[in-house]
């Protein structure tokens, strides 16, 4: 049986419990609130540029043009990396 100290009454409890059985406070809760602070400074996805849908429909096919352009230029990059990365082994 896996036992914690819960961070509220620092009584022993069930680690497997989402609540501490003496003082009903949430268990791993700092563990869990370093877990969203990490997520939301990750990096997701393709870091391009953002499109407005209400912008006028020629400044969002410049901008559509731009992100493919960005594409474009990721994947010769990507490209490189792993011809670099290929020649090293």
């Amino acid at each position: 049986m896996k036992e914690i100290r819960c961070e509220h009454c620092n009584t022993w409890t069930d680690g497997y419990q989402e609540y501490c059985g003496h003082c009903g406070g949430k268990l791993h809760e700092k563990y869990l609130n370093e877990i969203k602070e990490l997520e939301a400074i990750e990096l997701r996805g393709i870091p391009l540029i953002k499109l407005n849908p209400d912008a006028p429909f020629f400044t969002r096919g410049f901008l559509q043009v731009i992100r493919f352009i960005q594409l474009i230029f990721l994947t010769i990059i990507s490209l490189i990396a792993s011809m670099a990365s290929s020649t090293v082994h």
